[in-house]
């Protein structure tokens, strides 16, 4: 096993892949910010061609793979704070479990009243899990991620299966349990739509128990999967080296497999019609199934971008190292524009429109992030977390 041990310098490509992973999210999110999280987008939302290939290109670009990305970027994080404390001579133990803690705090709060699709709660859950593997060697690591995808997918598959022999044999008790779920949808929509900030608040928290179930049940597992990949990775030092082998591999060979499954998944989701039907989830599990070749593509072209050097690439890298309060900043903006104590745009806007809105945001977050680091050493969010991690000193001790 090869050791990873960065220098004091920070590391450029995780930066750089946090950074993109963030524009990819928001591109994810936009549809739960302006539509029924039940039905997703309406077929007033598809009014043109554009808006299907909207739909469509979210679905085989993003979709699967921010998260993903994300997630395998959580897990080498893992260890850059083991090295971290080993550096300064102290355990990882009790700041990592703070660390868990505090992002189990601040994603139910963000549920509950900025975003009830939060992905903080189940990043603690599982990230709580990761680091009872943290010993293990890279290549089992890799191997128990390739299980938790396969496992994954057959989870998401079983879902649309479920779907297929209660829409074809259910009959009318199945169609009456979908038309009662099809009106708390509308409910739902109602009060997004017209209601108050506290209003929308209470239907977040009555709806998050049972959305967050369902998100660790299409994402939880590979989620852990991606992290797992993530630490490996770190551990073989090929976060720290973008001239890795294996990055030239994941661009030529990984990326061109992962897209044309995310396509054909897109396509199988966007043809649909709402995210409760057995075609939907069979999308899901088509993006499921080529997700790690996605992601790992992605992960290759961007460290290429590292043998560039330039503004630009410093400006992104910037901004990829205050993802939490680029995140945080994303739900802000979007309940802003979409919710009725802002612009109000809730299931007003099409789906190209919602992707146009949701790359702005996207874009703005990372540039607003990138411009405070300029200033400070990290970001306001980060500030305020580490001073909770460590005990009420914004920096560790050294």
């Amino acid at each position: 096993m090869t050791s990873n041990a960065p220098g004091l310098q920070r590391d450029i490509l995780p930066d750089l892949l946090r950074a993109f992973a963030l524009i990819g999210i928001v591109m994810v999110n936009v549809e739960l910010f302006s539509a029924s999280k039940m039905n997703g987008y309406s077929s007033d939302a598809v009014a043109s061609p554009m808006d299907h290939w909207a739909h469509v290109l979210t679905g085989t670009l993003f979709t699967f793979k921010s998260y993903s990305l994300f997630s395998m970027m959580f897990g080498a994080g893992l260890g850059y704070q083991l090295a971290a404390a080993d550096r300064q001579g102290t355990g990882a133990k009790g700041r990592y479990f703070r660390r868990m803690l505090g992002l189990l705090v601040l994603g139910a709060l963000h549920a509950i009243f900025l975003f009830i699709g939060d992905i903080l709660v189940a990043y603690a859950i599982l990230g709580s899990l990761l680091w009872f593997l943290r010993h293990r060697s890279p290549k089992a690591l890799f191997v128990t991620a390739g299980i938790l995808l396969v496992i994954q997918t057959l989870v998401i598959g079983l879902g649309a299966a479920g779907l297929y022999f209660g829409e074809t044999f259910g009959g009318d008790e199945f169609s009456e349990a979908m038309a009662q779920q099809n009106e708390l949808a509308l409910a739902t929509d109602r009060v997004f739509a017209d209601g108050s900030f506290l209003a929308i608040a209470g239907e977040r928290l009555k709806l998050w128990p049972g959305l967050l179930f369902g998100a660790m049940f299409f994402q939880g597992i590979g989620a852990l999967a991606f992290f797992l990949i993530g630490l490996g990775f770190y551990k073989n030092g090929w976060i720290s080296d973008p001239k890795a082998k294996v990055w030239k591999w994941a661009r030529w060979y990984a990326l061109p497999i992962g897209l044309l499954s995310a396509y054909l998944g897109s396509i199988v989701y966007a043809d649909a019609g709402g995210r409760q039907t057995a075609q939907a989830i069979s999308g899901y599990a088509i993006l499921m199934a080529g997700s790690a070749f996605s992601t790992l593509g992605y992960a290759g072209w961007i460290a290429k971008l590292c043998s560039l050097t330039g503004p630009v690439l410093r400006f992104l890298a910037r901004g990829g190292s205050a993802t939490l309060s680029a995140y945080l900043m994303q739900s802000v903006l979007m309940c802003l524009i979409m919710l009725p104590f802002g612009l109000g745009l809730y299931l007003k806007t099409t789906v190209g429109e919602a992707f146009l809105i949701a790359l702005g945001v996207g874009l703005v977050s990372l540039i607003s992030v990138s411009l405070w680091r300029k200033l400070f050493a990290r970001g306001p969010v980060e500030i305020l977390f580490r001073r909770w991690v460590y005990l009420g000193k914004s920096t560790p001790p050294s």
